[in-house]
């Protein structure tokens, strides 16, 4: 009985390890996802070691992303079935084919970060590219980005965990490929960041009192630490403005309509 009481008892803190690991991890891929949207958009809201709001920005990105696994897991099925008719090669042959896709998947990791950390200000961007309008909710793009780079990091992990299980055990190529798996892991919350978290921005009913230079219609864009919010406006030339204030000086101000970041910025009427 003392034995079996033992038993649940590791069992349950092995469980909570588990927990607190992931838990952990998801609150560092909230913030990762809250600075990649703030970089991508210009904004400047102040961040904190501790807040809330990454816990729901970590959660809401394991949410899709395994959506996204889901969707990529035809791919994945037909990958898989490529590697197993590759592995009846002669070995020469198979670690030449091994060494060419390990290449082409570190091109491809490489495009990924320069295109999405290239990503910047767009708010400010009078005509942002077509990756700054995917950030703003223009298009479809950054969710095929985020599509494929969801379906290679899958993909190269399986493939690490097979070299790993092979008899001859990791090797320099093997070692590689964790190398990149690893930048995709870390990769994807910045990418979820840059093109889907939050993509909403709430119409205020009028200018806050000691704002000057701006004119209606202003929009509520983020929220960050300390209570200080930022919002977007217009000037009278038309150039985009961001306004960082304190929450307090936009209590009592109602929020008329909420609509995605592509409407705020292309809203040029008073």
């Amino acid at each position: 009985m003392a034995s079996i009481s033992s038993g649940i008892a590791d069992a349950a803190k092995d469980a909570g390890v588990v927990l607190a690991a992931l838990s952990g991890a998801a609150y560092g891929c909230g913030y990762l996802v809250l600075r990649a949207r703030a970089h991508a958009l210009g904004t400047d809201p102040g961040f904190a070691l501790i807040d809330q709001a990454y816990v729901f920005a970590g959660f809401r990105f394991v949410l899709a992303l395994l959506f996204a696994l889901l969707v990529m897991t035809p791919l994945l099925l037909v990958l898989d079935m490529i590697g197993r008719l590759a592995s009846r090669l002669e070995p020469g042959s198979l670690y030449a084919v091994e060494v060419v896709a390990a290449v082409l998947a570190g091109g491809v990791t490489i495009w990924a970060y320069v295109a999405t950390l290239g990503v910047s200000g767009v708010l400010l961007t009078r005509s942002p590219n077509w990756l700054g309008a995917a950030a703003l909710g223009r298009n479809n793009y950054g969710t095929v980005i985020l599509l494929l780079t969801t379906g290679l990091a899958a993909a190269l992990l399986s493939w690490c965990y097979a070299r790993f299980t092979h008899p001859g055990g990791l090797d320099g190529l093997g070692m590689v490929l964790m190398l990149i798996g690893a930048l995709l892991l870390i990769l994807l919350p910045v990418q979820h960041g840059v093109f889907h978290a939050d993509r909403n921005a709430r119409r205020l009913d009028r200018v806050p009192d000691g704002v000057s230079g701006i004119e209606l219609p202003v929009w509520l864009v983020d929220r960050g630490a300390s209570d200080r919010v930022v919002l977007y406006a217009r000037a009278a030339d038309g150039q985009g403005r961001l306004i960082t204030l304190k929450q307090e000086q936009i209590d009592g101000i109602a929020t008329i309509s909420v609509d995605d970041l592509g409407t705020a910025v292309g809203d040029r009427k008073t």
